[in-house]
């Protein structure tokens, strides 16, 4: 699909991935690290066995469909060697903080003026200016000031972040689309463009529409962990079942499925199915018009009922008698999933310990233009000898002034 563009990734943790989108979707990305490697192969989890510059599973699980080499770009040979580079690329991708490319003689103007058409991407914490431009982030701070930490967790207690970190995974993912969406302009234009991409704007997408509450009631989404506040009425979310939790909400469509369910496992008499119109069930009890069963009875019949089963079977029901229910899955779940597993979504890959392992795989399954994996995880400085000697005609000596080994 992009195979016939070069994507120069100079990123480390925080937008390796959007480098790799790109490649997974055809293009051809060439991995620039210093000569000691990117700062991500030094995170772990780390292999046991793996030589220590390719034992970092951060790393490998980043930056596959990617060649790999190394430059020193705080030297004026290495600098020479990564714009001779960008004048054969058509993206840059780099999350060094605002203005540190720059420093380095390597900013936007400078790859511009190597490639007037070049798409120079940009990704940090809060964007390459403003007020907040050189604070220290982190995971933790980007999800806080993001805005989806003020809807997350009880409103009694601190608020949470999620479980593992996503600020800098929604950047890159971001970054990528952005990236193909300036290109697009640059084919209209003629011109180079420069893509601002900032972690804290990107994760304000995760609120979905807690962004918009404020503008249309008139006032902000408040935490209120595992409870739905629905006027004078607290709707419980989280249910517990036999191996972890699920969430259901106790609408039309979920009691109208959920009645018979209750009935087969003995939690509540026949007549429950004839005894009460669950389809507008919650519209009445919500207007506090007159229902049958009461609510606080609805609701622990619900909770017997999800404790006898698996989050699994909650979901395989769910599917097949169309009642909406969210299991809540922990990492090992999801690699358990049935839908993933039937459409072939994970892949084994070669570990740098000789092992082999399933990762996730592309994002999509395309019928026309099938998406691969064409390498895995470069090793350090792989395709020096490939990239600068071979493609850029640099001579060995050259090469190594500029900060490469070559074997």
């Amino acid at each position: 699909m992009l195979s016939p563009y070069t994507v120069l990734d100079l990123s480390d943790d925080r937008g390796e991935m959007a480098s790799m989108i790109l490649g997974d979707l055809g293009a051809n990305v060439v991995k620039v690290e210093p000569p000691y490697g990117s700062s991500s192969r030094r995170m772990g989890p780390f292999l046991e066995d793996a030589p220590e510059p390719e034992n970092s599973l951060q790393f490998f699980a980043f930056n596959r469909n990617k060649r790999g080499v190394t430059l020193d770009v705080t030297t004026k040979a290495g600098r020479a060697a990564l714009l001779r580079l960008a004048e054969k690329a058509d993206f840059v991708i780099e999350s060094a903080g605002p203005g540190e490319m720059a420093k380095l003689g390597l900013g936007f103007d400078a790859f511009e003026k190597a490639n007037p058409s070049i798409i120079y991407v940009a990704i940090s914490a809060f964007g390459q200016d403003g007020p907040h431009a050189d604070y220290v982030a982190s995971d933790l701070t980007l999800a806080a000031m993001g805005g989806p930490m003020s809807v997350q967790g009880n409103p009694e207690r601190a608020p949470v972040r999620l479980s593992v970190p996503q600020a800098w995974l929604h950047a890159s993912s971001e970054a990528a689309v952005a990236a193909l969406t300036a290109h697009a302009l640059m084919i209209q234009t003629g011109q180079g463009q420069f893509v601002d991409v900032s972690a804290q704007t990107s994760m304000i997408a995760t609120m979905l529409h807690a962004r918009l509450a404020h503008a249309i009631q008139g006032s902000d989404m408040e935490r209120a962990g595992s409870v739905l506040q629905a006027g004078a009425i607290e709707l419980p979310l989280v249910h517990e079942c036999a191996d972890g939790y699920v969430v259901l909400i106790p609408t039309g469509a979920t009691m109208t499925g959920m009645v018979p369910w209750m009935v087969e496992d003995g939690i509540v008499p026949e007549e429950w199915i004839e005894g009460e119109d669950w389809a507008t069930y919650d519209r009445r009890f919500l207007q506090q018009q007159p229902v049958v069963y009461a609510l606080e009875d609805v609701f622990d019949a619900i909770r017997r009922c999800v404790l006898l089963h698996t989050k699994a079977d909650m979901l395989d029901r769910g599917l097949r008698d169309n009642v909406t229910i969210a299991p809540i899955n922990t990492v090992e779940d999801l690699t358990k999933f049935h839908q993933l597993e039937e459409r072939g979504y994970w892949l084994m890959a070669p570990l740098p310990d000789g092992t082999d392992t399933a990762v996730a795989g592309i994002l999509a399954q395309l019928s026309e233009t099938p998406l691969d994996v064409k390498r895995w995880a470069p090793k350090l400085g792989q395709h020096n000898h490939e990239i600068l000697i071979e493609m850029l005609g640099m001579s060995e000596a050259q090469a190594i002034e500029g900060g490469a080994t070559i074997p």
